[in-house]
């Protein structure tokens, strides 16, 4: 029985630090990152509908991470938009976005289908059909803004998402003219503007 327990203790010896060493292994393993995933999404933004209008937004992201999007979409300017100008209180100005296209490119710090900051440009293309029932008349142009944005994914399960999101964009007239009989709207040069798109994002 001596001589058993004299063997086993040796074991014990050889095998202790086998074991000690072991566990580190494991969890440097454990630690090892999935690999990233690329993305396609469609999404919309939410406050278009209400406005009334639509909106319709398509987008991929790579697996470093980079996201670009294309969309489209309508609405009609609230008043508040426009009450702001320097004539409105004789022109009592009512806009209409008649269509809309915005591309969008952005880095997503977390990757795709995960929540996550993102940040990047975005240019956006509006033609805008201007009315004033008191000066009689309406008239259409169009503005191009091209900025920085930035906004937050909330994943909300595996696939569907909330992205809130903001920008500060520079803007000038390109064609059309923001005149009716005379009286002038003016298009702020720089200005910012926000927004709530929900989303379905496929991995793969």
């Amino acid at each position: 029985m001596i001589r058993t327990a004299r063997i086993l203790a040796v074991f014990l010896a050889f095998a202790t630090p086998v074991f000690a060493q072991s566990a580190p292994a494991a969890q440097r393993v454990e630690r090892v990152q999935p690999p990233r995933q690329a993305s396609i999404a469609t999404e919309a933004d939410v406050l278009a509908y209400g406005l009334p209008g639509y909106s319709g937004i398509i987008s991929a992201t790579l697996r470093n991470n980079l996201q670009v999007a294309f969309g489209v979409g309508r609405y009609e300017v609230p008043s508040f938009l426009v009450s702001g100008d320097a004539n409105y209180d004789a022109a009592q100005w009512k806009a209409t976005v008649t269509s809309l296209q915005v591309a969008r490119a952005t880095y997503r710090f977390r990757g795709a289908m995960r929540s996550g900051p993102a940040v990047g440009a975005v240019m956006l293309s509006q033609n805008f059909r201007l009315r004033s029932d008191r000066l009689g008349g309406e008239t259409r142009f169009r503005p191009l803004s091209v900025g920085v944005t930035a906004g937050y994914y909330v994943h909300i399960g595996p696939n569907f998402y909330v992205y809130p999101t903001a920008a500060f964009t520079y803007n000038r007239v390109i064609s059309g003219s923001t005149a009716i009989n005379g009286t002038h709207y003016e298009v702020e040069r720089m200005s910012p503007n926000a927004s709530l798109h929900a989303g379905w994002e496929w991995g793969r």
